[in-house]
């Protein structure tokens, strides 16, 4: 489980409907026998995301696939996807707002 600080507000749906799969958080949790933290979640790790979402999306069609893999052309396809979701790139994500409440 992952257990954030209170000031610390997250939404998962809004990371899904913004083409953020399940794995790049959780990792491949049908092959966990005991579900396990993947990645720290510390603010760094976030941010990395939030700085260059271009670099994590995916299709709609593979957000709950575990086993995702992204293309060669990640960045590029990235990028349309960033516009696809109409994520907001101008630094609103690097906000302190939108996550700490």
């Amino acid at each position: 489980m992952n257990d954030l600080p209170d000031c610390v507000f997250f939404n998962h749906s809004i990371h899904v409907a913004n083409g953020v799969g399940c794995s790049t958080c959780h990792g491949e949790l049908d092959r966990m026998p005991l579900t396990w933290r993947a990645h720290t979640l510390y603010m760094k790790w976030c941010l990395e995301c939030h700085r260059a979402p271009q670099k994590f999306l995916r299709p709609s069609s593979e957000i709950y696939n575990l086993h995702w893999q992204p293309p060669p052309d990640q960045e590029a396809a990235g990028a349309r996807l960033v516009r696809h979701y109409g994520i907001d790139t101008t630094g609103r994500l690097m906000d302190c707002s939108v996550c700490h409440r």
